[in-house]
């Protein structure tokens, strides 16, 4: 079946202006893509906003970017296998501005065979899209216990059902989505909320180049909707999570992919 040509992204923004005034997040790997488009729309939102990545310059740029918005964005170098280096700066963070939301955003992994990984490779996916997952939610517990806060983990379209060459991160995301639901249920009493966004197919600048451009018009033409989700959608369901209308979502792996965890399915009609 061929998608529509009129199955096109549209604005991302319907909350109201200054909804989230007073609060403050962390945002990793708010330098680009996804995580900067969440930082600048929460910033916009007129929150206190942290950004922490691994290199200053970009997260120096996305600040740039908010210049103009209603709240700020500050930002601070880390990296964040560093498990002393992050707690460290968490911490700080919590005791200098308080933590309402922290989106676990950061990630990354390469595309190979399950035979191909090695097991350095395997350890350093599952380091940084697992344990410094792990690290960063832990030491901001308190914090948001305090204001009965909330987290988002970005995770992948899918998760539950497997992806041919991301046997680790998969193995690394589906670990997050588990450790997502069990701290919704330990955590639940305290007020403090935790889900897993699952964002189909997101067109970065990681996807420019020739063999990841062809990928990603692969993966789009398997996507139901046919098209690709945008940033801005994934920061504007962030942020309304964030916000009271989300106090009773919690435990939820939430697919903002427009079905392609589903997949294409059995066509009967055409």
């Amino acid at each position: 079946m061929e998608h529509s040509p009129h199955l096109v992204a549209t604005t991302a923004e319907v909350l109201r202006p200054r909804l989230l005034s007073g609060k403050t997040a962390i945002v990793t790997g708010a330098g680009t893509g996804i995580g900067r488009a969440i930082a600048l729309r929460l910033a916009a939102l007129d929150m206190t906003v942290i950004g922490i990545g691994r290199r200053i310059e970009l997260l120096e740029e996305t600040r740039g970017l908010a210049a103009d918005l209603a709240g700020r964005l500050l930002v601070e170098g880390c990296n964040l296998r560093d498990a002393d280096a992050a707690s460290g700066l968490i911490d700080r963070i919590g005791r200098e501005h308080g933590i309402d939301l922290l989106v676990n955003n950061a990630g990354g992994q390469f595309y190979a065979r399950a035979t191909e990984i090695s097991r350095k490779g395997w350890d350093s996916v599952i380091d940084l899209n697992l344990s410094s997952i792990f690290t960063a939610t832990m030491a901001a517990y308190p914090y948001l216990r305090n204001r009965r806060g909330s987290i988002a983990n970005l995770s992948l379209s899918g998760v539950e059902r497997g992806t041919k060459g991301l046997a680790h991160s998969i193995a690394a995301r589906a670990g997050v989505l588990g450790m997502t639901r069990t701290l919704a249920l330990e955590w639940a009493r305290d007020g403090v909320r935790i889900n897993c966004i699952g964002p189909g197919m997101v067109q970065t600048t990681g996807l420019e180049r020739p063999v990841a451009r062809d990928r990603a018009a692969d993966l789009i033409h398997a996507t139901p909707a046919g098209r690709a989700t945008t940033p801005e959608e994934v920061a504007e369901l962030i942020a309304f999570l964030a916000s009271d209308a989300g106090r009773l979502m919690t435990g939820h792996l939430i697919h903002i992919d427009g079905a392609a965890h589903i997949g294409p399915g059995l066509d009967m009609i055409d």
